[in-house]
């Protein structure tokens, strides 16, 4: 009985000391470029993609946190080939430029997961959602002109690995959804909040 009051008055003790990381949030906003795989590989123009992703973090313990994510990748956008194509977009107008920025294939994935920190700095996480898949139609009458997107909704589960340092956060992640849609994603993201 007398041992566990001294580890209750120690663990106290402590506890009145140290700051918890538990019950904080975080936000992080960052870039990420996208290599897709598999049947989208087949799809995409491009052998590249890139986007934007937001995550607010909640840590349960020192080593765990709970994530909340959503991103935006866009799959393939035509390569300009010339200075000449470049300066094309000049006499375009704006809805043309924009089609050739944003392709024809694109992901939103709206994700909810858990993050381990197995050491100080590197993490591995492992988290599942729904992904939003955007295809661009093409024109029935064969005039070859886009129209507009037709979107699919489907599971999403996203493992991945990553490196916290200082407030910014490096992270390598595997997609894979239905439909053989899967692209691997390098990410690196500024952390807002305290840590």
């Amino acid at each position: 009985m007398t041992q566990a009051l001294r580890t209750l008055v120690v663990l106290a003790v402590l506890g009145a000391f140290t700051q918890p990381a538990h019950g904080q949030f975080n936000f992080n906003l960052g870039g990420e470029l996208a290599r897709p795989t598999s049947g989208l590989a087949d799809l995409v123009k491009e052998d590249y993609g890139y986007g934007a992703h937001a995550a607010l973090t909640y840590w349960l313990s020192y080593r765990a946190q709970l994530i909340g994510s959503g991103a935006y990748v866009t799959y393939g956008s035509e390569a300009f080939e010339s200075r000449t194509e470049l300066e094309d977009l000049v006499d375009q107008d704006l809805d043309d430029v924009v089609d050739r920025i944003e392709g024809d294939y694109s992901s939103i994935p709206i994700t909810l997961g858990l993050r381990y920190y197995p050491l100080e700095r590197l993490f591995v996480q492992g988290s599942a959602g729904v992904v939003y898949k955007r295809t661009r139609q093409k024109d029935n009458a064969g005039s070859g002109a886009n129209k507009d997107f037709v979107t699919k909704r489907d599971l999403i589960v996203s493992p991945g690995v990553g490196l916290l340092i200082g407030r910014f956060s490096f992270q390598a992640q595997y997609n894979v959804a239905q439909d053989d849609w899967k692209w691997i994603s390098l990410g690196v993201s500024m952390i807002f909040g305290k840590l």
